[in-house]
């Protein structure tokens, strides 16, 4: 009996020293954008909107689990899959497709960075972002910059703790949270269909299904993995960042909401977590949003390599020539952001939206590929994943062409 529980302690300890991949995704989803716009939808709906939130956390996990699926059983990135499949042409269009919603990321996010700086020094300066992309450069081209992520990745874990401290202080109304659970549609008007999709734009987007399909080859997983894939897609994405999204819209919800606080500045969000750290609130408040926007960007210029690398049939080492010239030009296109006028909270929200725009065709590849039997064979999708595939689909292509409807 005893050899037998260390056997299964054995075996959970495997499985949880082999998680990683979903965590970087989970990692880079959970940023200023997704902050802002859970934030200010708890500020504006209330409790209305909870059941988006859930939603939208349960897609996220179906989707990226897809792309770990799709990746491990095609053997390559998506990139190198749709080539294989289908031909140059659609391949450059998937490829073309990250690389712009990437890069539209980074320059939005320079924004966000060089006007926290702005705020917390007292200095403007558009020069901030000419400092911090050259800092970008150093620390992903050059490398070094793992150590400042982990450092980031504490303080944003911090201030998620701070999130869910002020939630025992602040009491949400478990009745108007369950009642937030159930859809409303009467007045689901163009208003909520722009916050809706940047939510879903915060947690399904180009850019973390393109991630996904090439950080799990990084760890060095094939199908033989495929439950490792999908414990820890649960986890990171249920589990996790599940609880990030819920915990800042319910403080949203019923500190924001009450107080008639909408969120239409980026240090508004400060007042959520002000029960808990009074005049401390906005100074920790800027520095977890910094920390976020540093977290989120740096994976981001990685992602921009491995799609080009793998279009180009590139094998890119880090600190390589080819390496080095991908980020750095990476970094220079994100160096106009800085220069951007209009404030962060729009341009953020602009930028879930644009992001989320091209999701419906990564998922639509997903769910043809990993229902061809000659392709996928034994490792077909079953039902409940084919639902919970189709429903992301239908969720993603119905907002996508709404929102692109409503801005023309």
């Amino acid at each position: 009996m005893e050899h037998v529980e260390k056997i299964k302690k054995s075996r959970i300890q495997g499985m949880l020293s082999g998680f990683g991949p979903a965590w970087l995704i989970s990692a880079v989803a959970a940023g200023p954008g997704t902050t802002l716009s859970v934030a200010k939808a708890g500020g504006i709906y209330g409790y209305g909107f909870l059941w988006v939130i859930v939603l939208s956390v349960v897609l996220a996990f179906v989707c990226q689990y897809m792309a770990a699926k799709t990746a491990l059983i095609g053997g390559k990135g998506i990139v190198s899959i749709v080539e294989e499949k289908w031909g140059k042409g659609l391949a450059w269009f998937v490829a073309l497709d990250a690389l712009v919603v990437i890069w539209l990321c980074n320059v939005v996010l320079l924004k966000v960075l060089v006007a926290v700086t702005e705020f917390v020094t007292g200095l403007t300066s558009s020069l901030w972002g000419v400092f911090f992309v050259a800092v970008f450069y150093g620390l992903v081209a050059l490398g070094g910059y793992k150590i400042i992520e982990k450092i980031c990745k504490v303080v944003v874990s911090l201030l998620v703790i701070c999130f869910i401290a002020t939630l025992f202080i602040a009491r949400p109304d478990l009745g108007a949270m369950m009642g937030g659970l159930v859809p409303d549609f009467a007045n689901f008007g163009p208003a909520e269909i722009v916050m809706m999709t940047a939510i879903m734009g915060g947690s399904i987007h180009v850019t973390i299904l393109s991630m996904q399909t090439y950080t799990v080859h990084e760890r060095g997983w094939t199908t033989k993995d495929l439950n490792l894939a999908l414990a820890d897609t649960a986890v990171s994405l249920l589990g996790a960042f599940g609880l990030y999204c819920t915990a800042i819209y319910l403080t949203g919800a019923c500190v924001l909401n009450p107080a008639g606080i909408q969120v239409s500045t980026l240090f508004e969000m400060a007042n959520a977590i002000k029960p808990i750290l009074g005049e401390y609130a906005h100074g920790f408040f800027c520095l977890g949003i910094w920390c976020a926007v540093f977290s989120t960007i740096m994976p981001t210029f990685i992602a921009a390599s491995y799609v080009v690398g793998d279009k180009m049939r590139w094998d890119l080492k880090s600190g390589g020539k080819k390496y080095r010239g991908i980020i750095l030009a990476g970094c220079l296109i994100a160096l106009p952001g800085a220069f951007l006028p209009g404030k962060p909270v729009a341009l953020l929200m602009l930028m879930l939206a644009l992001s989320f725009v091209g999701t419906p065709l990564f998922v639509a590849i997903f769910m043809k590929l990993l229902n061809d039997k000659s392709w996928a064979r034994e490792n077909k999708n079953g039902w409940l994943l084919n639902i919970g595939g189709g429903t992301a689909l239908m969720v993603t292509l119905f907002l996508a062409v709404k929102w692109v409807v409503h801005i023309f």
